[in-house]
């Protein structure tokens, strides 16, 4: 696979180092697998491959095939990009409606039941320290409106 990474750089005419950057590796990691010490991890090859959806994963993967997907490669060449200029949409021209049914389905009743929102039950008042014998109150917890909270402990 080394050599096919060398193929690689040498298509787009960057460095280990270059390349190592826009897969989004560190550039050391790049010089293991390009000396040997380390292979290429499954995460390496799929950051190749989204970075360079042209490159035939099979091809370097497993060395068979051309560099090039063709059929990825002609994809890649059509997709718009932010610079390109979008094809003129053609002009919908509006269709006649159909003709209702002789027959139309009676609408059915339905009874509405009115939404009512319930409040929760809240608490005014905080309760005793101790709250039962053996039990005692801990903490607190206060949520706001704003997303924040605060903690109470009782002394």
């Amino acid at each position: 696979m080394i050599n096919r990474i060398n193929l690689i750089l040498r298509a787009k005419n960057i460095t280990a180092k270059q390349f190592a950057e826009e897969i989004g590796i560190q550039p050391s990691g790049m010089s293991h697998i390009m000396s040997g010490r380390n292979n290429p991890s499954l995460d390496f090859v799929s950051k190749v491959i989204r970075r360079y959806p042209e490159i035939d994963a099979n091809w370097l993967l497993l060395g068979k095939g051309e560099m090039y997907a063709s059929e990825v490669a002609a994809r890649v060449e059509t997709e718009p990009t932010l610079f390109s200029v979008p094809a003129p949409t053609p002009a919908v021209v509006p269709q006649p409606l159909p003709e209702p049914a002789s027959d139309p389905i009676p609408e059915q009743e339905t009874e509405l039941l009115p939404m009512v929102e319930e409040e929760p039950e809240v608490q005014e008042k905080m309760p005793s320290p101790e709250v039962e014998e053996g039990r005692h109150l801990v903490k607190i917890l206060m949520f706001y409106d704003d997303h924040t909270f605060e903690e109470y402990r009782p002394v």
